[in-house]
């Protein structure tokens, strides 16, 4: 049985993401501090990041990464002067701490608890909004709204189902349709629905 934080990350469609060669910086021979552009970073992120830079991989030993703010630390030496550090991680939209936060207080209300991430997913989502790159558009400015409204169906189930015998409910998540299919990594909506 998933945990409770793993089921409201799947009641509100924060899958794990990848972020594939992002250009994280250049090196100048002193800067040993690279920001990446999503986080948090999955947990235990030196499983899941590779980093190369001008002419090879970094040595996982050169790297220390601080994985809720997504940042990385080179601790032998900084990123040589020239050199351009490239990453591809894996991240969520919320951290485990912010999930349980979430949850306390509402042990065994996922549904109420996967609520409250949606409202913080959809606030966060309304700074996205619509760009065209060569022959790929991705139109992220209903994200917002979607999250909204899945946040009070999630709701509505918690209190509708909380005192019912023999109800089950299923979710399920599906990926939204808001661009070309390269963009399925950091586009994702949640959907709700319920038997017996």
């Amino acid at each position: 049985m998933a945990s409770d934080i793993q089921t409201v990350r799947n009641l509100c469609g924060d899958r794990v993401k990848k972020a594939v060669n992002e250009v994280v910086g250049q090196g100048d021979g002193t800067n040993i501090h690279f920001q990446l552009d999503m986080y948090p970073m999955v947990t235990n992120p030196t499983a899941h990041v590779y980093l190369t830079q001008t002419g090879g991989a970094v040595a996982t030993g050169e790297v220390t990464f601080s994985a809720s703010v997504g940042m990385v630390t080179f601790t032998s030496s900084a990123l040589k002067a020239g050199n351009t550090l490239l990453a591809t991680y894996d991240y969520h939209a919320l951290s485990s701490g912010e999930l349980t936060d979430m949850l306390s207080g509402l042990t065994g209300k996922p549904l109420l608890a996967a609520s409250k991430a949606c409202l913080i997913l959809a606030a966060d989502a309304t700074r996205l909004f619509m760009y065209t790159m060569g022959d790929k558009t991705v139109d992220k400015r209903r994200v917002a709204r979607d999250l909204m409204e899945l946040s009070k169906t999630l709701e509505n189930k918690h209190y509708t189902n909380r005192d019912d015998v023999g109800t089950t409910v299923n979710w399920w998540t599906a990926k939204d349709n808001s661009g070309t299919i390269y963009d399925g990594y950091d586009s994702a909506t949640a959907y709700l629905g319920s038997g017996t």
